[in-house]
């Protein structure tokens, strides 16, 4: 009800051209869009999670849209530094995209270089590494890739015998698969080997999907080409987790930062929260470590009223319709009340799978 409000809105502005007069404002000018993306998809992977993809063409859309608005699409470091200066170009977008999937390699960067526009990857680096798919996101593919079966596999799931793989169970199946490995210490090809198995039990033929790369990081040599093709990449931790024990959240940046030394030029000193969860805590630990800014999951336009260790962005997703982007571009969107992302919990916050 509340989306369907706010389009009817995005829509009526449109039409009497508010939104355009918006754009020329001085409270636009002195705010920055940070515009947050995650995978494009490779084949059907935006039918699995229209959250976390969307097809080729619904980027390029996007890319237009920027292009038509007249905004200036600015390098995240650079972007950062006009944005507290106070001289910020106007309509300023910055453009990043998190965790540095394969398909960014394949499919995203190459419509973003035909745009001519800087963009920066939050590179997370273990499934780099690895070179095989994250492990809680091919699980939950998997599943939904099976939807409709019956699964029994007493080995993993135990008493649960016979699960007919509806929503509500792939959840319950999928809770069960991200307990399994850490309550058996599994290393990260184990649990591909387990992934392996699960594929067969549902007859998915897993040996398509991995030569496909579903769902699979790129390589370290794969992000340093794109990074000597001025792709910036950042940090984002190594396994793609938080903790709330200084010393284990300060080894996953270093450890991302150790890797990203190897393909950059000079050091990575901007983040992204995996899964956009940030607290107070973790604010003087990323500054003892010199980052300069992070970035959340918070919608929002940035100003110079923000902390810079607490950048709101607008995460884009294949649901969000044409009105809703340009809104944002605009910053008309942000002056709509909206739902705040719920945090997570625990002593490892985390999203995607752990390592």
């Amino acid at each position: 009800m509340l989306r369907s409000a706010r389009l009817a809105l995005l829509r009526g502005l449109g039409a009497l051209g508010i939104d355009e007069a918006a754009l020329r404002t001085r409270w636009r000018r002195n705010r920055l869009l940070i515009l947050g993306y995650h995978g494009i998809a490779l084949d059907d992977e935006h039918h699995w999670d229209p959250e976390l993809y969307m097809p080729a063409e619904t980027l390029c859309r996007r890319l237009e849209l920027i292009r038509d608005a007249g905004c200036h699409v600015l390098a995240l470091d650079d972007a950062i530094s006009h944005l507290y200066a106070g001289d910020l170009p106007p309509r300023s977008v910055a453009l990043t995209f998190d965790d540095g999937a394969y398909d960014f390699y394949a499919r995203a960067f190459p419509i973003v270089e035909a745009f001519g526009y800087p963009v920066t990857v939050y590179f997370t680096t273990y499934y780099a590494e690895l070179a095989r798919p994250v492990y809680d996101a091919m699980a939950s593919y998997l599943l939904w890739k099976g939807r409709g079966r019956v699964l029994r596999w007493p080995e993993v799931l135990g008493q649960l015998r016979d699960v007919a793989l509806t929503e509500g169970g792939r959840d319950v199946v999928g809770e069960r698969l991200r307990r399994f490995p850490v309550e058996h210490g599994l290393s990260g090809r184990d649990k591909d080997a387990l992934l392996a198995r699960l594929a067969a039990l549902l007859d998915v033929d897993y040996d398509v999907i991995l030569k496909k790369r579903l769902l699979q990081l790129m390589t370290l040599a794969e992000a340093g080409e794109l990074a000597r093709r001025g792709v910036d990449l950042q940090l984002h931790t190594h396994r793609h987790r938080l903790s709330l024990e200084e010393a284990v959240f300060i080894r996953e940046v270093e450890d991302n930062r150790e890797r990203l030394r190897r393909l950059r030029a000079s050091e990575a000193t901007h983040f992204c929260y995996p899964g956009g969860v940030a607290r107070r805590e973790f604010l003087p630990w990323l500054r003892r470590r010199n980052v300069a800014s992070a970035t959340t999951c918070d919608p929002g336009m940035a100003s110079r009223r923000h902390d810079r260790l607490l950048l709101p962005r607008y995460v884009d997703t294949a649901g969000h319709t044409d009105a809703e982007f340009r809104g944002w571009l605009t910053g008309v969107a942000a002056f709509m009340p909206r739902r705040r992302q719920a945090e997570a919990t625990g002593q490892f916050l985390e999203v995607c799978g752990r390592a």
